[in-house]
């Protein structure tokens, strides 16, 4: 297991850098473009990339390393998006607020013990899983949504 973790946290190490190498100097018509009526545009996919980052990614496994089997709820990315802080929506703004918030998260994942790989939370969408399993499901968010500012970009450029 400690090879497939050490890559996953590798592949979150690797976000950042992707992230600039994707979006720097993009003009906003470009960050705002939707693909689809229903679908995010570049700037809200950095923007839910922070706060998933700020208070969902780190915030369960914190819960998950210092409670007994916590029961995380479920984030509604739906009403995030209602209701979602536009204040720091420039790109430069929102990749420093990202690479701020990824530092703060990998030395929090970096400190971790052997033990604490394997205690568990609870959540309706996930059911029962481990520390270890929530490094799997953080490091494949973002390869969504680096697939996702792909393939807006790609739509844009048509």
């Amino acid at each position: 297991m400690a090879i497939a973790r050490e890559k996953l946290i590798t592949q979150l190490e690797q976000t950042t850098s992707a992230l600039v190498k994707l979006v720097s100097g993009l003009e906003d018509n470009a960050l705002d473009f939707k693909p689809e009526t229903d679908s995010w545009s570049i700037r809200e996919i950095l923007a839910h990339l922070v706060d998933d980052e700020m208070y969902v990614m780190r915030l369960r496994l914190v819960r998950i390393v210092r409670e007994d089997l916590p029961n995380l709820v479920p984030h509604d990315e739906k009403k995030w998006y209602l209701h979602r802080n536009t204040s720091r929506d420039k790109l430069e703004e929102l990749l420093e607020d990202f690479s701020i918030q990824r530092r703060a998260s990998l030395g929090i994942i970096q400190m971790m013990r052997e033990s604490d790989w394997i205690r568990e939370g609870i959540q309706p969408e996930y059911g029962q899983f481990s520390a270890e399993k929530w490094l799997e499901k953080w490091a494949g968010h973002d390869v969504v949504h680096l697939k996702q500012i792909n393939q807006n970009l790609a739509a844009f450029q048509k």
